[in-house]
């Protein structure tokens, strides 16, 4: 979730092992304007590590990340 859609909070640890246990698929916005999508396979004080829908992992640094919520499709 973007911190607009928190009321300006980040979102808590606990939604984000949730989206872990889970397997959510979800959607990144970040600073150069594209748009990632993958399951969230762990997460730290400053990156989220992804696998894409090829299986691929992704690594995003925290600090690029301007919103994100969980996938649609």
């Amino acid at each position: 979730m973007s911190t607009r859609e928190h009321g300006g909070k980040t979102p808590s640890v606990a939604e984000l092992e949730k989206y872990v246990r889970e397997k959510t698929k979800l959607e990144f916005w970040v600073s150069t304007g594209d748009r990632l999508s993958g399951k969230l396979r762990w997460f730290d004080d400053e990156v989220f590590a992804l696998s894409d829908d090829a299986g691929d992992a992704v690594t995003l640094l925290k600090s690029s990340v301007i919103g994100y919520k969980p996938a649609t499709t």
